[in-house]
């Protein structure tokens, strides 16, 4: 339990820096871009949302009736298409309560892959073995969550790239951190 509360604080705080340094770094400089014309677009959805959340256009309705659907598909292949998250609140930037958050999650996200380590085979491998493990939860991560989102809500894949870029370099070098803890002996094995 020492071990993966340890592994869970080191890692956390190496992957914590690792996506600190990613903005720092080139790897997002085109993750989000700037918009034209921001005030009008803005204001545009100052008007038309009310409420905290994530909207897609076009907007489909529900309805059993097949001419929504297909007035709805028609709009789709014209475009524009796009996906837009809103909070009508300001708030500070970067703020403490969001470091303090993102410095936990990336606590727990150690934990967890200290934890999986663990109880795998790969315990008891060599260091490479338990890195390369690590950085294999970086691909998965990946393929399930940001390729996925590539194919099915559109995101560019210029955003996409520089997610996976972020996520298997991350979990290789927080694999370095955790594989130096997290092993078995093999004689024990």
């Amino acid at each position: 339990m020492k071990k993966l509360l340890i592994s869970a604080l080191v890692g956390g705080i190496v992957l914590f820096l690792w996506g600190w340094l990613t903005w720092v770094l080139p790897v997002h400089s085109n993750s989000i871009r700037t918009i034209n014309n921001e005030e009008a677009v803005v204001s545009a959805l100052n008007i038309n949302i009310e409420e905290k959340g994530v909207y897609a256009f076009p907007g489909m309705k529900q309805s059993e009736d097949p001419a929504v659907a297909e007035e709805w598909k028609q709009k789709y292949e014209e475009g524009p298409v796009g996906m837009i998250i809103y909070d009508p609140e300001g708030k500070s930037p970067m703020n403490t309560g969001q470091i303090i958050i993102g410095l936990i999650i990336s606590i727990l996200s150690a934990y967890f892959t200290a934890w999986f380590l663990s109880r795998s085979t790969a315990a008891a491998s060599s260091y490479l073995a338990r890195v390369a493990y690590c950085g294999m939860l970086g691909i998965f991560i990946s393929v399930t969550v940001h390729l996925v989102n590539w194919n099915w809500m559109n995101y560019p894949i210029d955003y996409t790239v520089g997610w996976i870029i972020d996520a298997v370099i991350g979990w290789l070098i927080t694999g370095l951190v955790i594989a130096s803890i997290i092993k078995v002996n093999r004689s024990l094995a």
